[in-house]
């Protein structure tokens, strides 16, 4: 009786930390999977402002500012102990020149990660997810692209996706460790989008025993240009990630960081700081 009302207390706390951190995120997935029965929700907000784009040939112009927020929570359940579940909603609500979108559900991913393949330090995986689109894909003109990459996402499309991870550590006490991650993705879309391919990376720094981590990611989204519709998106996006997270309790961290677009075509050049809370369950 006593284990049983502890599950519920347990269940109920996962709860509401779920409905606390309905507050936004841009989450970048590793290799490595949740042990079985556990979890991890991390909930980012995040404001994005672009004022700038690129053209087809990659020169930068000033246009009407595109302005974004987003919430985004991240949500993953080690369902076996070789597959990870994946769940993440994203609400959003964004303006251009005369234009705007009210905020509300944008899109959600579902899908999982697959463990390939595993070492002391290193992790080979496979991951699929599908976006589903909430939202009209009818917003922005078409020659100021700024909102190319935020319609992206309001298109149904598949990631299918390899990751490598592995990592080690700098003393015998591991009270400083490093890791990293390196990601490739193929990306077609369903909705006359152009298709994608995605090359991510990751390196982080781990320190104070584990609780403080430095983190570096860049992000890099290659398009096919082949748009079965020329109105949707057709963009190539280069974007770096410095970020910090503090684990100030054993189940419990808050992040913060900025991602910084710096190369593209035919897409806004946008600034997105960040701020975001974890939880291990």
């Amino acid at each position: 009786m006593v284990a049983s009302k502890n599950r519920l207390g347990a269940h109920f706390r996962v709860g509401l930390i779920f409905l606390i951190l309905l507050t936004p995120l841009q989450s970048f997935a590793a290799a490595w999977l949740q042990p079985k029965g556990e979890g991890l929700i991390i909930g980012n907000i995040q404001p994005y402002l672009s004022c700038k784009y690129w053209d087809n040939q990659s020169n930068l112009h000033s246009g009407p500012c595109f302005r974004q927020f987003s919430v985004n929570p991240y949500m993953e359940y080690g369902a076996l102990s070789r597959l990870t579940l994946i769940l993440s909603p994203t609400f959003l609500g964004y303006s251009q020149a005369n234009e705007s979108n009210s905020f509300g559900l944008g899109y959600v991913n579902v899908g999982g990660r697959l463990l390939l393949k595993k070492g002391d330090y290193n992790s080979f995986s496979f991951q699929a997810i599908y976006n589903i689109p909430f939202k009209s894909k009818k917003f922005g003109n078409t020659s100021i692209p700024s909102s190319q990459y935020t319609l992206a996402g309001e298109q149904p499309y598949l990631d299918l996706r390899l990751l490598y991870g592995t990592g080690g550590k700098f003393d015998p006490g591991e009270c400083n460790t490093w890791y990293a991650d390196a990601e490739a993705s193929f990306r077609p879309y369903f909705d006359g989008a152009a298709d994608e391919f995605h090359i991510d990376f990751m390196l982080g720094w781990k320190t104070l025993h584990q609780k403080l981590i430095f983190e570096l990611q860049e992000l890099n989204t290659l398009s096919m240009h082949n748009p079965s519709n020329y109105l949707q998106p057709n963009y190539t996006l280069f974007t770096v990630m410095p970020n910090m997270v503090y684990w100030y309790r054993p189940h419990a961290a808050f992040q913060f960081g900025v991602k910084q677009d710096f190369y593209g075509n035919n897409v806004g050049r946008g600034t997105a700081p960040f701020i975001a809370l974890w939880y291990k369950f």
